[in-house]
């Protein structure tokens, strides 16, 4: 079941990026048709994590083991309700004069943030069979995480110097905002790393 959960928050990442993709290129009628599947996506992994909680709350777990399951299972659901957020708020945005500069650097995060998510997933999988092997996938995330930090930074000074001519404050805080949430998808699939780390050398 957490295989199937973290799928499904791997699926909305992906489908975030391409929503940026679409939005970036100024459809905004399909950058909304876009986000009704990242909201589709999300809502299902969260589905699919309450019944995770559920059959935890009543399985026959060792306490320990029922607290790193849940703290996996509600660290990887931030991602996709991260995800969400950046695809809500780039949205309501409207993207009227966002530079081009700006839009390329999103679709970048973007792709970055879709090989982090899904390096996290191969990590997750690599748990049960050898964790050896999940362990090494776990530094990897920490790095992708890491350069996307640095990435975001630059970003982030691009978009502040564009706030001081955008047509729109409330349009050029969304995509600020936007940003933030997408460094939060690298951080927490970091976490998620961290996790299944704990439990691959305690395992």
């Amino acid at each position: 079941m957490c295989k199937a959960h973290v799928d499904k928050i791997v699926e909305t990442v992906q489908e975030m990026e391409r929503f940026i993709q679409v939005f970036c290129n100024g459809d905004l009628e399909g950058a909304k048709k876009a986000f009704e599947t990242v909201f589709e996506s999300e809502r299902r992994a969260d589905e699919i994590k309450k019944r995770i909680l559920y059959e935890a709350s009543k399985g026959p777990l060792h306490p320990i083991d029922r607290d790193e399951v849940v703290r996996l299972v509600l660290t990887a659901d931030d991602i996709a309700a991260n995800a969400k957020s950046a695809t809500r708020k780039l949205v309501l945005s409207e993207f009227v004069d966002v530079p081009d500069q700006i839009k390329s650097g999103l679709k970048e995060l973007a792709k970055r943030l879709v090989l982090t998510v899904e390096k996290m997933r191969n990590c997750l999988e690599k748990l049960i069979d050898d964790p050896t092997a999940a362990i090494e996938l776990a530094d990897e995330v920490e790095r992708l995480e890491e350069e996307i930090d640095e990435y975001r930074v630059a970003l982030l000074l691009k978009i502040l110097r564009f706030g001081d001519e955008a047509k729109s404050v409330s349009g050029w805080l969304m995509v600020k905002e936007a940003v933030e949430n997408m460094e939060n998808v690298a951080d927490r699939a970091e976490d998620v790393a961290d996790v299944i780390r704990s439990i691959a050398i305690l395992g």
